[in-house]
């Protein structure tokens, strides 16, 4: 019953690859030239053709991709500030998630900005994830992290100063009071408190923003209750079906709240609903993109899950697919009276943002199933 939904030939493919190139072609010859706003409409008619979105023409969606474009290069720009060592691969996959924080901008009638509480949260992606994932650092090591990091988002230092403003110095590691386990990942650890700070400069820690650190903390939660996906051939421990879907839709529908709660600082029920169910869908977008890597490292999520137990992903796959599309539009974030439109159509921001959301992220699955084809 979905409009957006359309099967297309052989035939009606090749012609839309052919357009799609000559596209391209003309984009690298033409895109400094007085022709480039031609050729961006171009561009923007393709688009909306090849995901069944409604045709604008109004220019405010060229202002709109160009500023996330420019936003994203001083996303990247400020982290290699930071930290010219970053993994690029890890700072690629944290920047998708500065994406959607900046279409949530919009549908909270917002300015579309880069905050220092949306760097360090998204930078805290490349700097944990080891510390909590990896099968090489020890449980006991593991343990401690969780500890003191846990405490970190809750809590804060003890020296807490809600006047001060951390302007991206790196922490000297030497004055970190780290356990034994812990000392040969001071460096890891200085960075991920330094991020933490980010966050702070946005959203001082006192009763009215108590929100956004329980949001944070909650995440740190779910992740280290994912250990649980790790099954153990030395010991045979592996975990249920029912166990993996819980995990996910924990730790994916607290990941995208948190994004809320870092943009606007304060929740209403409706978006929690709304950015959890989101949550969950991305987290098993990420699932899927990551098969083989979690099968490596006996991660067991959804789709990994399947395969140990003889199935193949085509029905986990066709319902993630289902899923994003069910995605309620209907949630009102805001009393959003912008529109884009043109002489056909007045559409609000608020739909088409997530109309183009959600084909956006149909088209990632299609992505990574076809990377999947054994």
């Amino acid at each position: 019953d979905n409009r957006r939904v359309r099967r297309y030939s052989h035939r009606e493919q090749r012609a839309r690859k052919k357009k799609v190139m000559r596209f391209c072609a003309y984009y690298v010859l033409l895109k400094r030239t007085p022709y480039k706003k031609k050729v961006y409409a171009k561009g923007s008619q393709l688009w909306h053709d090849s995901l069944n979105l409604p045709s604008l023409r109004d220019g405010s969606i060229f202002d709109i991709y160009q500023s996330f474009n420019r936003l994203m290069n001083e996303f990247f720009d400020k982290a290699e500030n930071y930290d010219s060592a970053v993994n690029k691969d890890e700072l690629f996959k944290a920047s998708r998630l500065v994406w959607y924080m900046f279409a949530f901008e919009l549908q909270l009638n917002l300015p579309v900005v880069l905050t220092d509480s949306m760097f360090g949260y998204n930078m805290l992606y490349p700097y944990t994830d080891d510390l909590v994932d990896s099968n090489d650092i020890s449980r006991e090591a593991k343990k401690d992290f969780a500890h003191i990091f846990h405490e970190r988002l809750l809590i804060g230092e003890s020296n807490y100063n809600s006047k001060s403003h951390f302007n991206g110095v790196r922490t000297n590691v030497d004055q970190l009071q780290l356990s034994p386990s812990l000392k040969p990942f001071a460096d890891r650890i200085g960075k991920i408190f330094d991020m933490v700070k980010f966050i702070e400069n946005d959203w001082k820690r006192d009763d009215e923003h108590r929100g956004v650190y329980m949001s944070l903390a909650t995440i740190h939660e779910c992740q280290t209750k994912s250990t649980l996906q790790h099954a153990r051939p030395d010991d045979n421990y592996a975990p249920t079906m029912a166990t993996v879907e819980q995990i996910s839709a924990e730790k994916g529908g607290a990941s995208i709240i948190a994004t809320g709660f870092l943009i606007e600082g304060r929740l209403t029920r409706a978006k929690m609903a709304y950015l959890e169910y989101l949550g969950f869908a991305l987290q098993l977008l990420d699932d899927l993109q990551d098969v083989t890597e979690d099968l490596k490292n006996n991660h067991r999520t959804i789709f990994t899950q399947s395969i140990v137990e003889g199935q193949t992903l085509d029905a986990s796959t066709a319902r993630l697919i289902q899923f994003f599309n069910n995605l309620p539009p209907s949630v009102k974030f805001s009393e959003i009276d912008s529109t884009v439109s043109n002489k056909q159509n007045d559409l609000p921001m608020l739909e088409y943002i997530h109309t183009s959301m959600v084909m956006f992220m149909v088209v990632l699955v299609i992505e990574a199933a076809a990377q999947l084809q054994r």
